[in-house]
């Protein structure tokens, strides 16, 4: 066994972390230079708050009344707006709990099946579970977003007429790749159809709402005008929302 095996074996003795994919370990303890607690405190900053025994203790819709990203959503009234009610397929990139929300997804777009993707094995375990129980006709997949081939895959396989979420995920690539946000979005970029979809969010506040944040990420608004046509821009509780749809 080689040192960098040795190393992630390491970070995954931590419960909270044994179902990361190997492949993200390893990019977080190269971004962390090796050091071991240092890689554990970054992937907390990240994993940590899907992972608390709070979460996976509870049961179904629980989760989401319960969980810090996601009880201020309204998740009626903000699928209400980002869904066209055409959609085939949401696929969710970096679902955390949102796939819990399937059922609002149907109450605005009542033919769309859902795949949840998402790195936490305890929780795409948990979804999926949820899924089976109540014959959603959705999935949740474990997988790494920089294993952007396989991502593509199944971006690739479902109907068109699709919306792709990435709630909350932006920081989070940026952090472990820079500019790899923009790689990930242009190569779904090559894959839209007129009636596709990417809704991306990203907070304007702490969890907590006691601290507001100044970062606008112009960047990332400067290169979705470049690459995409924007349909909607707004902020609801503390999260800001970007909806674009296929340059024509």
């Amino acid at each position: 066994m080689n040192e960098e095996e040795n190393l992630s074996r390491e970070v995954k003795r931590k419960r909270e972390f044994s179902e990361l994919p190997n492949s993200l370990i390893e990019k977080a303890l190269e971004a962390k230079k090796g050091d071991v607690k240092e890689t554990r405190a970054f992937l907390r900053k990240y994993f940590g708050v899907f992972l608390t025994n709070k979460v996976l203790k509870l049961e179904d819709e629980e989760i989401l009344k319960r969980h810090v990203s996601s009880k201020e959503r309204n998740y009626s009234d903000i699928y209400g707006r980002i869904l066209s009610g055409n959609e085939r397929t949401v696929i969710d990139l970096g679902a955390g709990v949102n796939g819990f929300s399937f059922p609002f997804i149907k109450k605005k777009s009542q033919e769309a099946r859902y795949i949840g993707i998402e790195a936490t094995g305890q929780l795409a375990r948990k979804m999926q579970k949820y899924f089976e129980k109540n014959k959603f006709d959705a999935e949740a997949v474990c997988l790494d977003l920089f294993e952007s081939e396989e991502v593509m895959k199944i971006i690739r396989k479902e109907n068109k007429q699709r919306a792709i979420f990435l709630f909350n995920v932006i920081d989070a690539l940026e952090s472990f790749e820079w500019n790899y946000s923009k790689k990930l979005l242009t190569a779904i970029k090559r894959e839209m159809g007129e009636e596709d979809r990417i809704i991306i969010s990203f907070p304007t506040q702490s969890l907590s709402g006691k601290r507001k944040f100044f970062a606008k990420r112009d960047w990332l608004i400067d290169f979705l005008k470049e690459n995409f046509v924007l349909i909607d821009d707004f902020e609801f509780s503390g999260e800001k929302f970007l909806v674009v749809g296929k340059m024509r």
